[in-house]
């Protein structure tokens, strides 16, 4: 082979090379092209929820409705006593008996505490006295009460026990028992007033609705109801007391 042949066929050996490279590098550029020109895709956290901090820096207390409240209405236990109350206070230690014009008056000095209906020979005095002696208070349902038998209407019944128990003669003659649990009260009609009773046992007569539920509930306190007093009128002036 001629040195000139050699020679050309070296050259274009050359050549080919150098284009298998060119072209070797544009594929590479292409790819990194590619590579570049692809969208990234960045995985990122889901949203948290926002926390609200508190004036200390510590996260806030959630607020909750507040829970419903139930109100609750309770009934008034009835009262005690009779209110307003009508009552005479008195030392019991001070009282004396005097009797004049056919009444036994019990006094404390100038405070009259009871009268009493009675005899000259009987025992209605001592009675009234021992009864005033164990108590401080004469009180009274129905005083104001304008009917012509205004006595029959008048409840008395006595408060704060002195201690003193002094013998009430011939008490149990005076005295009758009841079954306070079973105690009604009535209107009479007739413009007649009220009566509370024990079934067809009559405790005591009253003006007006209202005194006959407080005498109610000043029997209710005991069993047996009692009176002291003699007189021959038809409006009985008596005095009650119960035990």
């Amino acid at each position: 082979m001629s040195g000139q042949l050699k020679a050309g066929l070296a050259k274009f050996v050359g050549a080919a090379v150098l284009a298998l490279v060119a072209c070797a590098g544009c594929a590479a550029k292409s790819d990194a092209a590619t590579v570049a020109d692809a969208p990234t895709t960045t995985n990122t956290p889901s949203a948290t929820p926002s926390v609200t901090l508190g004036d200390s820096g510590s996260p806030a207390p959630s607020k909750r409705p507040a829970p419903a409240t139930s109100t609750t209405t309770k009934s008034q236990p009835p009262p005690a006593w009779p209110s307003p109350e009508d009552c005479i206070s008195y030392n019991p230690a001070n009282v004396t008996v005097q009797f004049q014009l056919g009444f036994y008056t019990v006094s404390d000095g100038g405070q009259v505490v009871v009268r009493v209906p009675g005899q000259t020979d009987d025992t209605v005095g001592d009675k009234a006295l021992a009864l005033a002696q164990r108590f401080h208070k004469h009180c009274f349902l129905g005083r104001d009460n304008t009917r012509e038998d205004k006595n029959s209407y008048i409840f008395d019944y006595w408060r704060n026990p002195s201690g003193m128990t002094p013998p009430i003669p011939e008490q149990e003659e005076d005295c009758s028992s009841y079954d306070r649990g079973n105690l009604t009260v009535e209107d009479m009609g007739n413009g007649y007033g009220w009566r509370v009773k024990d079934h067809d046992h009559v405790l005591h007569l009253f003006d007006n609705e209202r005194d006959a539920r407080n005498g109610k509930l000043v029997l209710m306190k005991y069993h047996q109801i009692c009176s002291i007093g003699n007189s021959d009128s038809d409006d009985q002036d008596v005095v009650s007391y119960s035990l």
